[in-house]
């Protein structure tokens, strides 16, 4: 049985602060020419000796994201796993692992001018107005879900935001997910708490007044809260 890994790729839009999945043309039948998530197959031990193999799914996962992307994500993270005998029907019985990954790495300026990258924006995939392959589309949205449902009680959000961000552009971000988040929740929850350390740098001057602080996320890991950091609403 054929194991494969797809990645949901996630960025902001560097204009409008939309989500966007990030899709690559694909080269070969089926569906050859049409725009879909990136993957690629586990590579399993080989028969010939010296042959390279993945030894577990990160290293596969680190594996295909280099090579299709040229980096690693800002968050990497394994989304339950599908699997029939028609997902591909070039395959047969097959299994995906879907992996949501998020971007936020100036890195990615490199990819706007590669032809076979496209970024597709979230709305446009879970509405049907995108059509992708296979069972893309529900990738996605088990993704978004699983995301969305993360950032309610823990940093993630950060991990998808730059390096150095302001509190008006935590509470934006949340606000495009559906989350509406206090100021005050941000300082009681990260800053003073240390997870959102000052950078000694200014983000200039804008509609909204005086220049704001800018901070960035100091943590190793997830930091998970006790409650939902922000109220849910209906977009």
């Amino acid at each position: 049985m054929v194991v494969t890994l797809d990645f949901v790729c996630i960025r902001l839009n560097p204009a409008s602060g939309e989500p966007e999945v990030m899709l690559q043309k694909r080269q070969k039948d089926p569906e050859a020419g049409r725009y879909a998530l990136i993957g690629g197959w586990v590579w399993e031990a080989p028969a010939e000796e010296g042959a390279e193999y993945d030894r577990d799914l990160l290293e596969a996962a680190h594996r295909i994201l280099r090579s299709k992307t040229g980096f690693l994500p800002s968050y990497l993270e394994q989304v339950g796993c599908e699997g029939s005998l028609t997902r591909d029907p070039s395959l047969g019985w097959s299994v995906t692992i879907p992996h949501l990954c998020l971007f936020n790495r100036p890195e990615m300026a490199d990819l706007e001018s590669r032809p076979d990258i496209r970024w597709e924006p979230v709305n446009a995939i879970l509405s049907g107005d995108a059509s992708l392959p296979f069972d893309h589309s529900l990738l996605v949205r088990k993704a978004l879900d699983a995301f969305v449902n993360k950032i309610r009680y823990s940093s993630l959000l950060l991990y998808l935001l730059p390096d150095k961000v302001s509190i008006s552009q935590i509470e934006d971000a949340y606000e495009i997910f559906g989350i509406k988040v206090k100021k005050q929740t941000v300082f009681s929850r990260w800053v003073n708490t240390g997870l959102l350390v000052e950078t000694g740098e200014q983000q200039p001057s804008s509609a909204r007044g005086r220049p704001s602080k800018l901070y960035r996320l100091a943590e190793d890991s997830l930091t998970y809260f006790d409650s939902e950091i922000g109220k849910t609403y209906k977009k």
